[in-house]
């Protein structure tokens, strides 16, 4: 990606979002909960060739994802999520998958009213340029297809969350595979969460139709799920 790539990204966004109404979490299908208040983005990133996942990891949560958290005054949750693995056919290159929840994802995108000065948001789309090659973001919607088996477990902030988290990404026409994620689904498990894209909110991104994630106990629980990433989480502001 350009050094102009990404401040090009979110200016188209803050043209595609228009005047919003903060009502863009949607209402949600099926037999799950929805998460009505504010509105969520998700971000599928891809690393720029030549890092490795090490160099990978610790810039964005060394260097990025503080810098973002200081300066953006629009930023609510914010959880990175990396890709630590994956089992059989992957549909996207994607090294992190994040969420960041937001009053109005037209203050997020404008730097005169989501940032503290104009200057850092630029500081931080130009860092996101450095080390970024895909930049693609999605407006969604969040719902609990599947309830806990229990309490969520405590995480702690930038710290990694216990355990590791299942991702399946469906692009456009994938219904009926995303379907058996679904309650009573034969790949449901207790947990899955499901993000329905809304609005598609970046120039030349990925037909990306939902993500489902799932916290498991470690690795070897999520083995047998096929299509699928394993992603470290880090809560950065929770």
């Amino acid at each position: 990606m350009s050094a102009d790539a990404a401040p090009a990204a979110l200016a188209a966004t803050a043209t595609a979002t228009g005047t919003g109404t903060g009502t863009g979490t949607g209402t949600g299908t099926g037999t799950g909960t929805t998460d009505t208040a504010g509105e969520i983005l998700l971000f599928l990133f891809t690393r720029k060739d030549g890092l490795s996942d090490e160099q990978f990891r610790e810039h964005y949560l060394g260097v990025h994802a503080p810098m973002s958290v200081a300066h953006s005054t629009a930023t609510g949750r914010y959880v990175v999520r990396l890709v630590e693995g994956g089992h059989g056919a992957l549909p996207l290159p994607v090294d992190a998958i994040t969420e960041i929840h937001t009053a109005s994802v037209d203050a997020f995108v404008d730097p005169d009213k989501g940032w503290d000065s104009a200057e850092n948001w630029k500081a931080v789309i130009d860092d996101a340029a450095s080390f970024l090659v895909g930049f693609h973001m999605y407006r969604v919607s969040r719902e609990v297809l599947v309830p806990a088996a229990g309490p969520a477990r405590p995480t702690a902030a930038r710290e990694r969350t216990p355990g590791v988290v299942m991702a399946r990404i469906f692009l456009d026409g994938a219904e009926a595979e995303e379907a058996a994620d679904e309650a009573g689904g034969p790949d449901a498990i207790p947990g899955t969460v499901r993000y329905r894209v809304l609005g598609t909110l970046s120039p030349g991104a990925p037909p990306v139709h939902a993500v489902d994630l799932v916290t498991l106990p470690d690795a070897t629980a999520a083995r047998y799920r096929s299509h699928a990433y394993v992603l470290g989480e880090y809560v950065q502001q929770p």
